[in-house]
């Protein structure tokens, strides 16, 4: 028996299979964590190690196996050996520690010794129950982190054990020894040289005896103390474990062999009263705190023993890891107790704990691999809370239209359960759950439930703390019975390699009712056996993966949660076979003439499983670019002579061919040209597809011209079966679709080509036969009625569009959502008996022959004894905005507005409508208006439908009141009149008694398309419009408005803006003339609006203060002579506008004046700038700016010196 303790630090970098993250309790090693190591036990053949568990109970290994552990503070485990066995520690120099049991006798054997120079092999294996095997500890143990599947398979050759891990207190019993048997081939890699030198070194090593046992057989023997090995060299095997334990801060000691004396070798009972005195201090734990008490949760605390940082102290100054063990029962004070926590941490958060439940917890304290004694237990009672969720609902009785749950009780958490909360989805996949049972009962049943349904149920568990959560959904359903047998599955379309099917729901279920179908397939004709092919709640299933050209035989089954049906009928249907390969590649067959040639081809290799039905010549004319194919020819032959072609044409021809698998690819094409001879004469079109039962699609090919002239256009021609030709098409493409076509009627279609020289001949005429069409539209079927609950329903035959009617189907329901197949057959008639009393049916009418079902006859109705109708169930009066729909006064009429009632199989006549004195009767609508009302006026309305059974109950009562009279318009008045603005004002209205503080006015003006739009609206009673023409008259009206409604508008008033006056010009220039004269000019001004302009000139002479005017007349220039020499004048100008219409003038305002002054034959003018040259001139003549400006100036200076002045006063 062996114990290999590697250190981490000494572990190499190419870790071993165990260590090289394979076992997911090993990462802390790889990532360098010094207070863990792990142990490797090599048990021999004949030995047995055996292991307590946490629960107590004994785990026996026996050999060979190899079993790894770790240590969590690196500490060796304690070895415990039979009497007359000790232990002793070898430690090499690669830092491998080895644990060594070897007898105790005077001489000890080597481990390399073979079993049969062993002194134990014959030593017979010890029992479990010695009670020296078994160490009787009290501490934590550390449970397996994984299981054997977690391992690499070649690290257990024997036996595939789990790597456990242990305190350093845990025992390892020995029973039996044998020879040593290496392992240390599992710990090394051989492609690394280094490694393999290590490993030989240290197996060389191990099959060779230590020089220090065989020099001294007393010194390197070991003896057991307390279950603790200790070498007599004065190596510890257990508690040091290489100094200090797994202490992360110990320094370790130097690399030596265990078995070499040390002068300091302690005595045992020093050993044991050092080991004492520690356990006493450790026993001093005082009992923990509790605080935080939750319901699942609890905090725990405690502080570390008195004295223990000043008890013991290792040789070199520093102290021990301390680490405590937390232990939780629940079982009482002195019941078992469970190891929750180890760690060197002072508190503790206890989680997943049970509500309402009392807990005792203690503490342990370890130092120095010693444990002491468990702290005075604390107990505590955790928090009542909601119950737990219960189990699922399960039924116990189901019928056809109830169901009966029960459950059980669920775990209460300290409260007491008082009531259930059952929830389902009422049948309803997927829709939420609502509330079907709230009780303290634990059983419930539900009635009036649709047979062969699922229903989903949960539950949940409510006391005085909450309610749990939700249990899982389960579906129950109520009993059916079994599905009857389906019909046999349709052949929807057949593939190459699949087939798709359809069928019916089965008969006689509900809508809701779940069915599952299973698809069955026999695939050979010798295999008897169907085969499951699909299985599902669909109707409709595509087999994949076939045999091309094979049959199959197909079966349906059809099942609910009841039970599974009788099988269908068998469908056989056959896969389709693959397209063909291409022919090979067209050759010449013969000579090349001017109008063809002979070609021919040879079959495909692959034609696809189908005999080839026919071969397609394809022909293309034109360069070797071109791709404009032509069917040439179409048939079974694989030779064809191509006539009738133009001469000296490039023709290309590519062969393909058809089988009942598809179209072939075209081979490659065959380029030839055709010898140059004078052109030749048409071809019978030919029918592309197959002939629709209304439709028929023809082709034909380009006919040959002699004289090489394209063709422009074709007529095709058709003769009906009465023998009525008409021309159908006439175009320039070479295909056409004839439509609107008799079903299964026989047309000869002949095509002729046009060109420049006229049309040519007919072609050979073409028959051609519609496929039969399905039935025509039936017609109504009539009813008679045979008894009050017996209906006879005949119908006619219809067209039958070529072929015989197989059978007629007749549908039958109380609408036409609901209508469901009644009868099937070829009777022209059909009984329909168990009709309910005053009910509604409706029915159709379908024909069928073999080209498919015909259009369904019109709906045909019927209804038995009639009743009087139900009461109005909605009766309102409309709103203002409807009122006004019918272009009536609120004030004086109601608008009444109901739904029709049940009419219970008569129709409405007529209505009753009662006003309390007042019965009014009125027709079959759902409004009507009352007129002749007091205004203002309540009134009580109800309402009743009649019909010709008689007059049904009257509905509620409703209340109405009419609305008062609405305002009258005021008075329309111009205030003001502008040449582009009018101002216009209104009064208050005539009517007192409407004039409100809430009245609103709206004033509309007339557009040029004589419509009046509004302009304005608010409360005032004046409004300006503004950007109007001027001399043009505007028509207005004004309306008032209030809370009783619009009131009329007034009558329509007309208002005219004025004439515009002519706008102010520029000033006038002055330029002297010769003499005492001078010429002054202005600027025109163009006609307005079509009225003539005039000017006005006057002039200011010297100090005179009113202008004279000196010109009147419509030109722009004016001389003046007899002018003073230093004498001041100013001239100024006006536009004056004569109008046609009036004969009036109007003059607009006077332009700026201009300066003149006649001196020393110079003309000074102020109104032109750079005319003056002279300052002395400009200062003695200033203009209006600079008036202006130095009166500003001396406003300025003016309030400067006033302001100087206060501020001096109030200074002082």
């Amino acid at each position: 028996m062996y114990v290999t303790m590697m250190m981490t630090d000494q572990i190499p970098l190419e870790l071993p299979p165990l260590l090289n993250g394979e076992v997911a309790m090993m990462p802390h090693i790889v990532n360098g964590d010094g207070s863990q190591q792990v142990f490797l036990v090599q048990v021999n053949p004949g030995e047995t190690f055996t292991i307590r568990a946490e629960d107590g109970t004994l785990q026996c290994i026996p050999g060979p196996a190899e079993v790894p552990m770790m240590s969590p503070n690196g500490s060796i485990p304690p070895i415990h050996v039979p009497p007359g066995y000790i232990s002793q520690v070898i430690e090499d120099n690669t830092g491998v520690r080895r644990v060594v049991v070897t007898p105790q006798s005077p001489e000890c054997y080597p481990p390399s010794y073979p079993s049969a120079i062993s002194p134990t092999h014959h030593l017979p294996p010890y029992l479990t129950h010695h009670p020296h095997f078994i160490h009787n500890s009290h501490t934590a143990f550390y449970p397996p982190v994984t299981g054997p599947g977690d391992m690499p398979p070649q690290f257990f050759p024997q036996h595939h054990l789990p790597p456990t891990i242990y305190g350093e207190q845990e025992i390892i019993p020995l029973y039996g020894m044998s020879s040593y048997i290496t392992r240390e081939d599992q710990y090394s890699k051989p492609q690394h040289k280094k490694l393999k030198d290590r490993q030989i070194d240290r197996q060389n090593r191990l099959n060779s005896p230590p020089s220090s046992i065989y020099k001294s057989h007393i010194g390197s023997c070991t003896t057991v103390y307390n279950g603790y090995a200790k070498s007599h060299n004065g190596a510890s095997s257990g508690g040091g474990g290489g100094g200090g334990g797994g202490a992360p801060a110990v320094k370790k000691p130097e690399r030596r062999a265990r078995s070499s004396p040390k002068s300091n070798e302690q005595d045992p009972h020093e050993f044991d009263s050092e080991t004492k005195r520690v356990q006493d201090i450790l026993s001093g734990m005082e009992k923990p705190q509790v605080t935080n008490i939750q319901a699942r949760t609890v905090l725990l605390s405690w502080s570390p023993p008195a004295g223990l940082l000043n008890a013991d102290r290792h040789n070199n100054s520093l102290p021990y890891t301390c680490t405590y063990e937390v232990a939780l029962s629940d079982k009482g004070r002195d019941g078992k107790y469970k190891i929750i926590y180890s760690g060197e941490e002072l508190e503790y958060n206890l989680k997943d704990l049970r509500p309402a439940t009392d807990y005792h917890v203690r503490v342990y304290a370890m130092y120095n691999s010693v444990k002491g004694s468990c702290s005075e237990p604390v107990s505590f009672t955790t928090h009542s809370s909601a119950p737990e969720c219960p189990f699922p609902p399960k039924p116990s009785h189901r019928t056809k239209n109830s169901l009966t749950l029960q459950w059980k009780a669920p775990i209460d958490n300290g409260s007491k359960i008082t009531s259930y909360l059952l929830e389902w989805d009422e049948g309803k996949r997927n829709s939420g759950f609502r509330e079907c049972y709230f009780g303290s009962q634990k059983h419930c049943k539900l009635t009036k439930l649709c047979p062969a349904l699922g229903y989903t149920f949960r539950l949940a568990a409510q006391n005085d703390i909450g309610t749990s959560g939700y249990s899982q959904e389960v579906v129950c359903y109520t009993a059916g019975n079994i599905p009857q047998t389906p019909s046999a599955p349709k052949l929807v379309r057949a593939g190459v390699t699949w087939i798709a099917l359809q069928w019916n729901k089965v008969e006689g279920c509900t809508p809701e009712e779940v069915i599952s179908y299973t698809l069955e397939i026999q695939e050979e004709d010798n295999d008897s056996v169907f085969h499951p092919k699909y299985t599902g709640e669909e109707q409709a299933c595509t087999v994949k993966n076939l045999r091309r050209s094979t049959q199959y035989k197909f079966r349906l089954f059809a099942s609910n949660v009841e039970g599974k049906s009788s099988p269908s009928e068998v469908l056989v249907c056959t896969t389709s076979p693959d397209r063909p390969g291409p022919p090979t590649r067209p050759v010449i067959k013969g000579p090349i003439t001017s109008h063809g040639f002979s070609v021919k081809w040879d079959p495909p290799q692959d034609n696809g499983g189908s005999e080839i039905l026919k071969y397609l010549l394809e022909i293309s004319q034109g360069s070797p670019e071109a791709n404009q194919w032509e069917v040439a020819y179409s048939g079974s032959a694989t030779e064809y002579t191509c006539t009738h072609l133009k001469p000296g044409t490039l023709y290309k021809l590519r062969a393909c061919c058809i089988s009942t698998g598809g179209h072939s690819q075209c081979s490659e094409s065959l380029p030839v040209r055709t010898l140059s001879v004078a052109p030749g004469h048409c071809r019978p079109p030919r029918v592309l597809g197959k002939p629709k039962h209304k439709e028929v699609q023809l082709q034909w090919d380009v006919p040959p011209s002699e004289s090489g002239c394209p063709v422009s256009e074709y007529s095709v021609e058709m003769t009906e079966p009465e023998e009525v030709v008409s021309e159908v098409y006439r175009g320039p493409d070479l295909e056409c679709t004839v439509s609107n076509l008799l079903p299964g009627a026989t047309y000869r279609f002949r095509v002729r080509a046009l060109n420049d020289g006229g049309y040519g001949p007919y072609s050979e005429a073409t028959d051609v036969t519609t496929a039969a069409g399905p039935p025509g539209q039936c017609r109504a079927p009539s009813l008679s009625f045979l008894s009050d609950t017996r209906v006879l329903v005949s119908w006619e035959s219809p067209e039958c569009s070529g072929a015989d009617i197989s059978e007629y189907r007749l549908e039958w329901g109380e609408d036409e959502e609901s209508l469901q197949l009644a009868y099937s057959g070829t009777d022209p008639c059909f009984e329909i008996s168990e009709l309910s009393a005053a009910a509604h049916y409706c029915c159709r009418l379908q024909a069928v022959n073999q080209a498919g079902a015909g259009p369904y006859s019109d709906l045909v109705t019927c209804r038995i004894p009639a009743s009087v109708p139900d009461a109005v169930s909605t009766l309102s009066v409309l709103e203002d905005e409807h009122v006004d729909a019918y272009q009536l006064s609120p004030s004086a009429c109601l608008v009444l507005n109901w739904e029709e009632p049940c009419n219970n199989g008569a129709e409405i006549t007529s209505y009753n409508i009662d006003l309390g004195d007042i019965s009014i009767p009125v027709g079959n609508v759902t409004s009507y208006v009352i007129n002749d009302l007091l205004p203002e006026t309540s009134y009580r309305i109800r309402i009743q439908a009649v019909n010709e059974i008689g007059a049904g109950p009257f509905s509620h009562f409703i209340k109405a009141k009419t609305r008062p009279l609405p305002p009258l318009p005021p008075r329309l008045e111009c205030a003001a009149a502008g040449p582009q603005s009018l101002k216009l004002k209104w009064g208050e209205s005539s009517s007192k008694l409407h004039a409100t503080d809430d009245m609103v006015y709206i004033l509309q003006i007339e557009d040029r398309n004589k419509r009046f739009i509004p302009i304005y609206r608010g409360p005032s009673h004046t409004y300006k419009i503004q950007r109007l023409t001027e001399s043009t008259g505007y028509s207005f009206r004004i309306q008032a408005v209030n809370d009783a409604g619009e009131g009329p508008f007034s009558e329509i008033c007309t208002f005219c803006t004025t004439k515009s006056v002519p706008p102010a010009i520029k000033a006038p220039r002055v330029t002297q003339l010769g003499g005492n004269a001078c010429e002054i000019t202005w600027e025109t001004v163009p006609p307005m609006k079509g009225d003539p302009v005039g000017y006005v000139l006057q002039v200011l002479v010297g100090r005179e203060s009113e202008y004279k005017q000196v010109y009147k007349g419509e030109e722009t220039t004016f001389h003046i002579s007899g002018l003073q020499v230093n004498t001041d004048y100013r001239f100024r100008v006006c536009v004056c506008r004569r109008c046609l219409d009036t004969s009036q003038e109007l003059s607009g305002p006077f332009s700026p004046s201009v300066a003149f002054m006649l001196q020393r034959n110079e003309i000074m003018l102020a109104g032109e700038m750079g005319s003056i040259d002279d300052p002395k001139i400009k200062s003695m003549i200033p203009t209006d700016e600079q008036f202006a400006a130095l009166i500003v100036l001396g406003f300025a200076s003016l309030s400067i010196i006033f302001a100087c002045i206060l501020q001096y006063f109030f200074m002082k």
